[in-house]
């Protein structure tokens, strides 16, 4: 049977242990989901969706329970995708591979220019070391992500993997290696009340195809919401069936159905601008 969304987006952590300039701060708490939490929300959300997204703000692996966390995904038959800067990735290696309830892992590349130079060299070889682990055990798959904004660090990145992989690189839907991509985006944004208004009118996919529930529990009608400004309730308070009842929730999912912009935040959004060319 077909469920409400397509992924909801669970931030186990909005601690970092880098400052990224394309990933804009939060002001919440420093907080991290217990693992114990965790499962309280899982036996919630796998009601509405088979896909979890370990993402909003912070970084995921440096969770100390992290085995534990993938370990109740796995048991309630959750597929799990999880964004990562990629700093942790060789530390949390054999944790990754051990999982069974892993889909696909995203790595953030543009976050090394937080690195010297002598730490980019590490960290490169370091992401290399797990994608060629990936090709050859075929667990996961595993997207690298570049953003389009620094093209020499662009440039750098891609001398790199075609040296490593002795092949000229050309940035597609295809494959650089067995379970492995390289995608490139536009770096956007994100929504907040001090920004320009860019329009009423428009679609989202948020409350549609998804929610995102923050490290507190305080759920949001989509992962871009990483100050927690469109509170829809809170899920260690309040059953999620109860939450998806609310006038609120209900108001903005109609109001995208019919092309109206309900809050404000959105009205500020212009990341919600790429869905209208689809």
């Amino acid at each position: 049977m077909k469920k409400l969304f397509k992924k909801v987006y669970i931030e186990i952590s909005n601690v970092c242990n880098l400052k990224c300039p394309f990933c804009s701060p939060t002001n919440r708490p420093q907080t991290m989901m217990t693992a114990e939490k965790f499962g309280e929300i899982i036996k919630q959300v796998k009601e509405y969706s088979d896909y979890i997204y370990l993402h909003v703000k912070g970084e995921p692996l440096i969770h100390p329970q992290f085995m534990e966390i993938l370990s109740i995904a796995e048991v309630n038959k959750m597929k799990v995708n999880i964004t990562t800067n990629g700093t942790m990735i060789n530390k949390v290696k054999e944790t990754l591979f051990a999982s069974k309830a892993i889909h696909q892992i995203n790595i953030s590349l543009h976050s090394m220019v937080c690195l010297n130079d002598k730490e980019k060299e590490i960290y490169l070889d370091s992401v290399y070391d797990f994608i060629n682990d990936v090709s050859k055990k075929r667990s996961f798959f595993v997207s690298l992500r570049l953003w389009t904004k620094n093209k020499k660090l662009n440039e750098t990145i891609l001398h790199y993997l075609e040296n490593k992989l002795n092949q000229k690189i050309i940035i597609s839907r295809k494959s650089i290696m067995e379970q492995v991509y390289l995608s490139c985006d536009e770096e956007f944004s994100w929504p907040n009340l001090s920004l320009p208004f860019v329009s009423d009118t428009g679609t989202c996919l948020g409350t549609r195809d998804q929610i995102a529930i923050l490290a507190n529990g305080d759920v949001v009608p989509c992962c871009l919401d990483a100050e927690g400004i469109i509170k829809l309730g809170n899920l260690f308070e309040e059953n999620l069936t109860a939450i998806l009842a609310k006038p609120r929730f209900l108001e903005m999912k109609k109001g995208f159905e019919n092309r109206k912009i309900v809050e404000e935040l959105c009205k500020k959004c212009s990341y919600r601008l790429r869905f209208e060319k689809k």
